[in-house]
């Protein structure tokens, strides 16, 4: 991995390779460099607006010993992206134009894409459907008795990975907020409430430092409680009629 830090001024040379193509009509610096906090290893994120594109593309670089992500998209697949990271509760392309650095475009166009962002931003996700609410405590619940269960290490480690993740994205997004992907799951849980994310922390830790999976399953408990608890006797979930070969 680089050692180099990227700093908005390096990032903007680099990206000059694409921001001065032709047809970018807006682009926006993203992620830990656009907001001055990138270290050793950083990459570089950007969204790049075209006038028109067959397809969006995510691309990835390596420019002067640093790692470069690319979105690239034209206005409508932009509005599309939005709309279906909406519906997964996860604003990762909005919050990229919402919160980036221009760095290319027309002041005109760019204000009017960063509104549009923020207002997928403030609108927030779609509330979880009875079902999903039901499907996925049904999950977290079976994932928590097998932990109960004696395991090996590796299993619990396993589990317990798995565990983290569906629990913190349940507890997420049952609160009707928006939720995330790797570190951005443990960012969304710190915001949503930064003493039930210290919670899990310390859970967690104790159950891959330790193997004592204790405080995690207590975790479990304390979320889904709001919800009804844990839920798996009288789960029943029809497979789609044609779901079959033959005749």
């Amino acid at each position: 991995m680089s050692a180099i830090t990227p700093t908005i001024d390096l990032a903007d040379t680099i990206l000059r390779e694409w921001t001065e193509q032709p047809d970018i009509i807006a682009a926006f610096l993203a992620g830990s460099v656009a907001k001055g906090n990138a270290g050793p290893g950083s990459d570089i994120d950007a969204v790049l607006i075209h006038h028109h594109l067959p397809a969006a593309v995510r691309e990835t670089h390596e420019r002067q010993g640093v790692m470069v992500e690319l979105f690239l998209h034209d206005p409508d697949t932009l509005a599309y992206f939005w709309e279906a990271d909406r519906k997964q509760g996860k604003p990762s392309l909005a919050r990229m134009v919402a919160n980036g650095l221009p760095i290319a475009g027309d002041p005109a166009l760019i204000e009017e894409l960063k509104r549009q962002a923020q207002a997928v931003l403030d609108g927030g996700p779609p509330p979880l459907t009875e079902q999903e609410l039901r499907t996925r405590r049904y999950s977290i619940s079976d994932l928590a008795a097998d932990l109960a269960q004696p395991r090996s290490a590796a299993e619990q480690l396993a589990i317990g990975s798995r565990l983290y993740i569906e629990l913190a994205d349940f507890t997420v997004r049952a609160a009707g907020a928006w939720t995330g992907s790797g570190k951005g799951l443990a960012k969304a849980l710190m915001r949503l409430d930064p003493m039930l994310a210290s919670a899990f922390e310390h859970a967690f830790a104790e159950l891959f430092g330790d193997q004592d999976a204790a405080e995690v399953l207590a975790l479990v408990d304390l979320c889904l409680a709001p919800y009804g608890g844990r839920f798996m006797a009288g789960d029943r979930r029809p497979a789609p009629a044609d779901w079959r070969l033959g005749d």
